[in-house]
């Protein structure tokens, strides 16, 4: 049986740009990932991290100084490549005169879709992106989430195997939000694979299959969701409420600390826990509950990207 290509993969990708007299900034700096068939891959990172120059990239929009993009087994400068990709920037922008099955209809020719197909293809993405009934309406007279989701349908129009969203869900209501997921749930499920960039880590963490953290240009972490958390491991106490100045004297032993009305919450790096049970000891602080707890998504991107 014949192997299938891996949808998206990078090697040693860089890009340097020169900024001035013999002086140069790297974007980004010898990224190799790997995104596999049928998963929801997550990309993330702070503001100039480096994850728009990646986009490019990977599109063929800018040229890497060095390193390779592959797209199905094929260098994404190879133009065979366009039809196998379904792209949504980050502000998808329309001639305001045109309505969306207007829209939809040029990027179904532009993709090659044969001319029999195009209005039933356009109506089907119009369709999965919850907005149908606005086919005949012009983009002028449409709020910013509509909009936006004609751009997510603008994304799914060619049929393409890999589909690139650059905060798909901005500017969505919830009610937008909660479809839009739905949405990239049933790709997923349909074999698709999705390479998503959003700053919405809660949202990330309940979709994605695999994550990649980038920082200052350079891959910080790659892995599932718990693998990424997995470095966050913290010791949840609970004893008796205390006063300002005992948790003064905890704090100085870098426990968090949450005072609430009948009790108090401590979150103790493992490294720590013994300096810290000793002070409650000596404290006399009894031990009521103790457990391990694993960071959240959002607090390991903090860790990873500070």
């Amino acid at each position: 049986m014949k192997a299938v290509p891996i949808p998206l993969a990078t090697h040693c990708l860089t890009k340097i740009y020169h900024t001035g007299k013999k002086q140069t900034k790297v974007a980004v700096n010898n990224l190799s990932i790997e995104v596999p068939e049928g998963v929801i891959f997550g990309f993330l990172g702070p503001n100039g991290a480096g994850k728009t120059t990646t986009i490019k990239m990977i599109l063929d929009f800018i040229r890497p100084t060095a390193g390779t993009v592959m797209v199905f087994g094929k260098p994404t400068t190879d133009a065979a490549t366009r039809s196998l990709v379904g792209y949504l920037p980050e502000q998808p922008y329309f001639h305001r005169f045109l309505k969306p099955i207007e829209v939809l209809s040029m990027h179904a020719a532009l993709a090659g879709v044969d001319r029999s197909k195009i209005t039933a293809r356009a109506m089907d993405a119009l369709e999965r992106a919850g907005i149908a009934e606005y086919a005949e309406t012009p983009i002028s007279k449409l709020s910013k989430g509509l909009t936006q989701r004609v751009g997510i349908a603008q994304a799914l129009v060619a049929d393409a195997q890999l589909l690139i969203l650059d905060e798909p869900t901005s500017g969505l209501d919830p009610i937008g939000r909660r479809h839009t997921r739905d949405l990239l749930i049933q790709l997923r499920n349909e074999g698709r694979t999705v390479f998503l960039s959003s700053h919405l880590l809660s949202e990330v963490e309940n979709l994605c299959d695999i994550v990649a953290v980038l920082k200052k240009g350079v891959l910080a972490a790659y892995g599932t969701p718990d693998e990424v958390r997995s470095q966050g491991v913290y010791i949840r106490i609970v004893t008796r409420p205390i006063d300002q100045e005992t948790a003064g004297k905890l704090k100085f032993l870098e426990a968090r600390i949450e005072r609430l009305t009948d009790s108090t919450l401590l979150r103790v790096d493992p490294i720590s826990i013994y300096s810290v049970m000793r002070a409650m000891e000596q404290l006399n602080l009894p031990i009521l509950h103790i457990e391990t707890e694993r960071e959240s998504l959002e607090e390991a991107f903090l860790r990873l990207a500070a």
